[in-house]
């Protein structure tokens, strides 16, 4: 059960990251772009930043949204699989 349980745990982290690692690339290069900007034309209001890296997000929900919900369909499916496995042991 142990080894069931501890693939399905890494199996999900992977997943996790798989999903997150984009929007955390994206929103990471919108505010050093954003960044290098403000400091070119020495603007340093916070609130500048905050539309950009939200359209950045937006954008990358659009085109791998789908994807996304499809790992998370494919680890659905698996657990749930995994589960009369998990209860018999």
């Amino acid at each position: 059960m142990e080894s069931i349980a501890i693939s399905l745990m890494s199996e999900s982290l992977r997943t996790a990251a798989l999903i997150a690692l984009p929007a955390v690339a994206a929103v990471a290069l919108v505010g050093v772009i954003i960044g290098i900007l403000q400091t070119l034309v020495q603007v340093q209001d916070q609130n500048v930043a905050f539309a950009p890296k939200l359209m950045a997000i937006a954008l990358l929900a659009s085109y791998a949204g789908p994807a996304a919900f499809a790992l998370i369909k494919t680890l659905l499916v698996v657990a749930i699989r995994t589960l009369p496995e998990i209860a018999r042991a």
